[in-house]
């Protein structure tokens, strides 16, 4: 009788330390985000590293989905309705660019709502779009830049990696 226990025993320790090791992954995640995020993007499989995966599974949850989805709206909102600029640090983003590139921001935000699954380096593609205040949904690069990158994060939203 006195086996069994210590088998049982170990086999708790072991799902213990996986389950510290996932908690700890989840928290790199969070810390490193920017780095991973750009890690992902350029193309690193998130099964290589317990935080890649664990800032994968974060990246494509629902409430980030659903808030890249409603940032891909405000940018819309924010050409279309413009609010006053005065005493904000915002950066208004490129009416020309977006309005160039709204059948595909709207599609891409429907995307995002619904339950069809998506790949982690689309997603981190489109965070750091979103994010980059000198970058093509900002600056007026090129008449189609904005357009282009959204077709790739599209493409990336897709693959299997």
């Amino acid at each position: 009788m006195r086996g069994a226990q210590v088998l049982v025993s170990a086999r708790s320790a072991g799902s213990d330390r996986r389950h510290r090791r996932r908690w700890e992954d989840r928290l790199v995640a969070r810390v490193l985000a920017r780095r991973l995020d750009r890690e992902l993007a350029g193309g690193i499989a998130p099964w290589s590293s317990g935080a890649h995966a664990a800032r994968a599974v974060q990246l494509t949850s629902d409430r980030s989905r659903r808030a890249l989805a409603r940032s891909l709206e405000r940018l819309i909102e924010d050409v279309e309705k413009p609010r006053s600029r005065f005493m904000s640090a915002a950066i208004a983003p490129c009416a020309a660019q977006v309005r160039q590139a709204m059948p595909l921001i709207l599609a891409l935000a429907s995307r995002l709502c619904s339950a069809q699954p998506v790949n982690a380096r689309g997603i981190a593609q489109l965070s750091r779009l979103l994010a980059d205040g000198g970058g093509r949904c900002y600056v007026r690069l090129h008449p189609e830049a904005l357009t282009l990158a959204l077709q790739q994060v599209s493409q990336w939203l897709d693959a299997d990696d």
